[in-house]
């Protein structure tokens, strides 16, 4: 009779372990919030693949032991801040904010969710972090500064163009990324005593072939294209009127050299959306954004299209040629 009630005894603490362990929530899997401003479902954006790697180079493989959260806002900067704020009321883990609208929405949204970003303008000076080496609050991440190297973009032009004296800036007016870039422009212009050309476009549906007609009317020699997502979306028509007008262009990334634009100069984002993977797994460790400095672009490149140098008339000197990471023919 002792050795059954011993039985029973253990039976029913072995049934209360197991009704705990079954009553216990399951752990969950870490979501992360990405909004990409560009692109849509059925064409992502490769930098969001060099993300997802960065994941999975450290363990994290997405639909295994991660979550991502994407959300396309397909060039609107309008439709940003509201996508911003679903990703809140969904109590994403992390926010990564890969564009200057998306990281201020994101900021006024909350102060809980920590917030991965991209920056391609000074984090401080916009407000985003209190210092680099010390963010404070719930936003750290990496910053390109892609706008503090105007002069490197404009140097080539005369290069290119050694008669050139008249440069248009094609830039989207709603933008702040846009905006301020256009003023450091405005100094890298002023430094090689070029006169500049405002050309200005918005959205959705930006005025395009006013822009170019204005471009020609003012007699530019040359463009220079301010990267932002409404000008990414519409990147195919921006380089068609270029080579229609007969406009040399010099852009910000190698996106809009592929699209056909003549050269580009600024910090290689592949390598920064894997090293923003790096920062998201510390987080979800435990390390709190506030503590984790903010860091720069440490690699740069430069892409010509030699096949629009061709349909334009330009022979691009070799000294130019070496120092490109990648001529596409």
């Amino acid at each position: 009779m002792k050795e059954i009630l011993v039985s029973l005894v253990y039976s029913c603490i072995l049934s209360t372990v197991y009704l705990a362990e079954a009553q216990q929530p399951a752990k969950q899997i870490p979501r992360i919030g990405f909004i990409s401003p560009s692109g849509s479902p059925a064409t992502p954006s490769h930098l969001f693949d060099s993300f997802r790697q960065g994941l999975r180079d450290l363990g994290y493989v997405e639909g295994q032991n991660i979550l991502i959260e994407r959300r396309y806002a397909e060039g609107r900067l309008d439709r940003m801040p509201a996508i911003v704020n679903e990703l809140v009321q969904q109590k994403v883990d992390i926010i990564v904010a890969v564009n200057n609208v998306v990281i201020r929405a994101a900021k006024e949204a909350t102060k809980a969710i920590p917030i991965m970003m991209v920056s391609s303008v000074d984090p401080v000076a916009a407000g985003y972090v209190e210092s680099f080496a010390h963010p404070g609050g719930n936003i750290t991440g990496l910053a390109n500064l892609s706008r503090d190297v105007s002069a490197k973009r404009v140097e080539p032009l005369k290069a290119l163009l050694p008669k050139v004296s008249r440069v248009g800036i094609l830039w989207d007016t709603d933008g702040p990324g846009p905006t301020i870039a256009f003023k450091e422009y405005e100094v890298a212009t002023r430094l090689f005593k070029l006169e500049l050309r405002s050309l200005e476009v918005r959205g959705p549906i930006p005025d395009l072939p006013g822009a170019f007609q204005a471009a020609k009317t003012a007699r530019v020699d040359a463009l220079i294209v301010i990267g932002n997502p409404l000008i990414t979306q519409h990147a195919k028509r921006v380089f068609e009127l270029a080579a229609k007008y007969r406009f040399p262009s010099v852009t910000e990334e190698r996106r809009y050299v592929e699209a056909g634009g003549l050269m580009s100069y600024g910090a290689n984002l592949a390598d920064l959306y894997r090293r923003a993977a790096g920062y998201v797994v510390d987080i979800l460790k435990g390390a709190k954004p506030g503590d984790l400095p903010v860091k720069l672009a440490s690699k740069f490149e430069i892409f010509i299209n030699l096949k629009t140098a061709h349909q334009l008339g330009l022979v691009i000197p070799q000294h130019v040629l070496v120092q490109a990471d990648k001529v596409i023919k």
